[in-house]
């Protein structure tokens, strides 16, 4: 599936998978990882919903760790955003209907390029 037309719990899968988040999956609509339990105890961890794409506290920090740039863009008729990943000396650019969804593509490009699998882990 092209990166550019990921959204949702599998753009948020993604993401998670990018980012090296234990154990994501899709279930029932949304992209859940697992959390370890304050204690550090692994019989404690507990399933979080994770949606980076729609939710900016969980988008916030990973725009800031990957340097992501984002602009408004052009997209015909509808408001669009790029989003735009340092690799070396060119850039990654992935365009979104918001600055999440745009940020978030982008992260995932520069980790597996312009196509991931279409499948994510489900139950």
């Amino acid at each position: 599936m092209r990166v550019s037309e990921l959204e949702g719990a599998l753009l948020d899968y993604w993401v998670a998978r990018a980012d090296n988040l234990p154990m994501p999956r899709v279930d029932d609509g949304f992209c859940w990882i697992e959390e370890p339990a304050c204690d550090g105890d692994p019989a404690g961890a507990l399933e979080a919903a994770f949606a980076p794409s729609t939710d900016w506290a969980q988008c916030g920090p990973i725009i800031e760790r990957a340097r992501i740039h984002l602009v408004p863009a052009a997209a015909g008729d509808r408001a669009a955003w790029t989003g735009s990943v340092p690799a070396g000396a060119s850039t990654i650019e992935q365009v979104g209907e918001s600055p999440l969804i745009a940020a978030m593509r982008a992260f995932v490009a520069s980790h597996f390029g312009d196509t991931v699998a279409d499948e994510a882990g489900t139950h």
